[in-house]
């Protein structure tokens, strides 16, 4: 798990640099990942201090000494997306595609906070538990409520897509379920990131392959990897303990 951690801590640095290239690269936000009002006046410098925060944040998680301090700015620029941007439309919307948003950026923030030693106690190190299980139990009810959108997604080669969202849909709120009850939390979290490692390798590096100049692709490859490292960061989290075994 430590060879692990390693390679998914310079993954994360890499994807919120990327990430931040993306916010120049349209002079925008991240589309529905950084939801902004249309033609509002900050949306421009908004997308540039996007940039550079997660640029600054992404070249401090890459470097050993200034880790922490990556980390900390990472995690918090992540998790004000989700007080800001998100948490206001849950409470105007009512609807599941805003609570996804609120829940993918909350665990980005939380995975990326693993990193910042700042959760290690048995006390915090449960809560970021509990907040990121339930974080994959909104994913899994995304999976059925919009099931047939999820199963677009699934490549065509491979059978019963409908099914196969439905099954994702299920190990999704199961492997949440495990982290919240405490049951298994390292196999639980283990089983998420390798599945979500699934769609990064089969649904999102085609997807960009594919449309190598689509901002909606490259966007969903850098917040699909994103997501799935933060999944990575939480399964080799050394503070990552079971209470019930």
């Amino acid at each position: 798990m430590d060879k692990v951690r390693h390679v998914a801590t310079i993954v994360v640095g890499l994807l919120l640099i990327y990430l931040g290239i993306l916010n120049i690269a349209w002079r925008d936000s991240l589309l529905s990942w950084q939801p902004t009002p249309d033609g509002a006046s900050w949306k421009i410098p908004f997308a540039y201090l996007s940039a550079l925060i997660l640029i600054v944040s992404g070249i401090g998680i890459l470097l050993p000494q200034w880790r922490t301090r990556g980390a900390m700015l990472g995690a918090a620029w992540v998790g004000l997306w989700a007080l800001l941007l998100h948490l206001p439309r849950v409470a105007i919307a009512h609807d599941t595609a805003a609570l996804l948003g609120l829940g993918e950026a909350s665990a980005n923030a939380l995975g990326i906070a693993t990193l910042t030693g700042r959760f290690d106690t048995n006390q915090r190190a449960r809560l970021l538990r509990l907040a990121f299980g339930l974080c994959l139990v909104i994913f899994g009810v995304s999976h059925f409520v919009y099931a047939g959108f999820t199963a677009q997604m699934v490549p065509a080669w491979l059978p019963q897509r409908l099914g196969l969202a439905y099954l994702t849909g299920a190990i999704h709120a199961l492997t949440g379920a495990c982290l919240l009850a405490g049951i298994r939390v390292r196999l639980a979290a283990t089983i998420e990131a390798l599945m979500m490692s699934s769609f990064v390798l089969l649904v999102h590096i085609p997807g960009v392959a594919a449309a190598p100049h689509d901002r909606m692709q490259l966007t969903m490859l850098g917040m699909a990897g994103l997501l799935t490292t933060a999944a990575w960061l939480v399964a080799s989290w050394r503070s990552l303990h079971s209470e019930v075994v």
